[in-house]
């Protein structure tokens, strides 16, 4: 009997030392909040733009890949041998050269796009962190990862905090 007293006791005295507080959750969706952002609409119009640039610069050099290979196919008969694997030659780099140049135009328009994108998302982490800061939110985390979303939805507080006209549902 004193024994077990004794273990409630050693028991109450451990559970008193622990600060046993109620944690404050949160989920949100930054994801559609990113893209209602005006930010978000300037970045895909400044993104297609330089798609739009990257695409006509590609083009026109394949036209003169085309007119090359053109002027080759009806010239190559007055050519002599040497003209003929020179001119062959000339239009096989022309077509690597091509090929490089679109793998790093579809590189450059990735890097331009994350580049856009990371700033308007930073936007985004910050109105986050800022708001679980103020109201005193110990985790919040994005819904999009998760399979049950407890907690408070807090996506409507980081809309207004980021200026977004927040619908009532």
């Amino acid at each position: 009997m004193k024994n077990s007293i004794k273990s409630i006791l050693i028991i109450c005295v451990l559970f008193a030392g622990f600060n046993v507080t109620a944690q404050k959750l949160g989920h949100v969706n930054s994801q559609a909040i990113m893209q209602e952002m005006p930010d978000y609409d300037a970045a895909r119009k400044e993104l297609e733009s330089y798609k739009n640039d990257l695409t006509k610069e590609l083009e026109m050099y394949q036209k003169l890949i085309v007119e090359f290979a053109q002027d080759y196919e009806q010239n190559k008969g007055g050519m002599s041998a040497e003209t003929r694997q020179r001119k062959e030659t000339d239009l096989m780099e022309r077509q690597q050269n091509y090929e490089k140049k679109a793998y790093e135009a579809e590189n450059s328009l990735q890097q331009k796009e994350q580049q856009l994108l990371q700033q308007i998302m930073l936007k985004v982490n910050n109105a986050v962190k800022d708001l679980a800061e103020k109201e005193g939110y110990s985790y919040i985390y994005e819904v999009t990862t998760l399979l049950y979303a407890g907690g408070e939805d807090i996506s409507d507080k980081v809309r207004k905090k980021l200026g977004i006209a927040v619908t009532a549902n």
